[in-house]
């Protein structure tokens, strides 16, 4: 998926008029920890060979903002009331012709199907049995 496109005005006029839903900030921070990941696996490689003037210890520090990159990430998507069932069938329609989310558009449709109709007031997804 890109999701450059995805989270940048330029690409995305919508973004400019829309409140972040909290499935975007959920692939962010999917995002922000798949990068770590692939920065963790850079400083492995450079312990097997290194490649001067890089040194696997120039890593360190780029890891430990990565986690906090995710942990601020993830708060955010703590603190989200959640999106309700028309945002998210809003998202499907947006990202349903693009190529690469073919496969997150068809489950989140699956998903959207087995919740009721959808209204305008619906109540967000994941918040719905809170009492």
């Amino acid at each position: 998926m890109d999701i450059y496109r995805f989270f940048h005005p330029h690409h995305n006029p919508r973004l400019i008029s829309t409140p972040v839903r909290q499935i975007e900030l959920v692939e962010l921070e999917q995002a922000a920890s798949e990068l770590k990941k692939a920065i963790v696996r850079a400083q492995l490689r450079l312990e097997k060979k290194q490649v001067s003037p890089l040194m696997p210890s120039h890593f360190i520090d780029v890891i430990k903002a990565m986690d906090f990159v995710s942990r601020s990430l993830q708060t955010l998507c703590d603190a989200h009331p959640g999106d309700n069932d028309l945002d998210l069938s809003e998202l499907v329609q947006e990202r349903t012709g693009c190529s690469g989310w073919e496969n997150w558009s068809t489950l989140l449709q699956e998903q959207l199907s087995t919740v009721k109709p959808i209204s305008p007031m619906a109540q967000p997804i994941g918040r719905q049995n809170q009492s």
